[in-house]
């Protein structure tokens, strides 16, 4: 089965790392991952881990050196589309397992009951067949697994920005959100704890930098939307001759040999 990504990183990877580097998003949602991964360390066996989109792996080598997991002990799996990002994530992710990592463009199948530990870190939004794909990752969990994901949801102020540009070229919003992921978990009657997170996005203000966001934001349609108005979206956020934005995301936990009953932790 293919994990289809909407959005192709490959033209924007600079500008999406100029986001990941003048963003706390990340480490935001480090702290909030770190309690439910240390709580499983306990033991002696394997923790097979799935690492669901992995990017370049930035961010899986600061969740991994935090996490500390033995590396005899650590089995990686590492799922990621653009060919690039997954060399590079490899490289970077290989020295915490003693152990060769699996590297797939798309999860396999035969995973069922297979991974003690799934990571999908702000991925979903781009994932085709949301409920197919969802529905893979949580069979693929053990009886006594956890899958953390983030995502962001409408109420998000980059989304916002977003929404707004597909509106100028009479588009649809083209990328799920958290609305819609937590709804996919409800339709298969998934048990789940979802936090509400909260970030920073400030970088200098110039032109280029408005639009390095933009670009990571509208991949592919970046070249249809009209300038200015992607320009003036920054405005209100100007202070100083920096743009800051606050805003926020949700973190969604399950913990599959704990939960009883759906919780849901703070609002966005």
């Amino acid at each position: 089965m293919s994990m289809t990504c909407s959005k192709d990183f490959g033209p924007i990877r600079d500008d999406y790392l100029f986001f990941e580097e003048h963003s706390t998003e990340a480490a935001e949602d480090l702290l909030a991952y770190m309690p439910h991964v240390h709580v499983r360390t306990a033991g002696s066996g394997p923790i097979h881990m799935l690492d669901f989109g992995c990017g370049s792996g930035r961010f899986s080598r600061q969740f991994l050196a935090l996490a500390r997991l033995p590396p005899e002990r650590l089995r990686l799996s590492l799922v990621e589309p653009e060919p690039g990002y997954l060399r590079q994530a490899l490289k970077q992710l290989q020295p915490f397992s003693a152990h060769p990592a699996q590297t797939w463009p798309a999860l396999p199948p035969g995973l069922e009951a297979r991974f003690d530990l799934v990571l999908a870190n702000h991925v979903f939004y781009y994932v085709s067949r949301l409920d197919e794909v969802l529905a893979r990752i949580l069979r693929a969990l053990t009886p006594t697994g956890l899958f953390l994901a983030a995502i962001a949801g409408q109420k998000n102020r980059l989304i916002q920005f977003a929404t707004y540009c597909f509106t100028l070229i009479n588009m649809p919003y083209p990328y799920h959100t958290a609305e819609d992921f937590e709804a996919s978990l409800d339709r298969q009657g998934e048990v789940y704890r979802k936090q509400a997170m909260h970030y920073e996005l400030a970088f200098p203000d110039a032109e280029e930098n408005r639009l390095k966001i933009m670009r990571f934001l509208m991949g592919d349609y970046f070249d249809e939307i009209p300038r200015q108005p992607m320009m003036d979206l920054f405005s209100p956020y100007a202070r100083a001759g920096r743009i800051v934005i606050k805003t926020g995301h949700e973190q969604f936990v399950i913990q599959r040999q704990t939960m009883g009953a759906v919780q849901k932790i703070g609002h966005t």
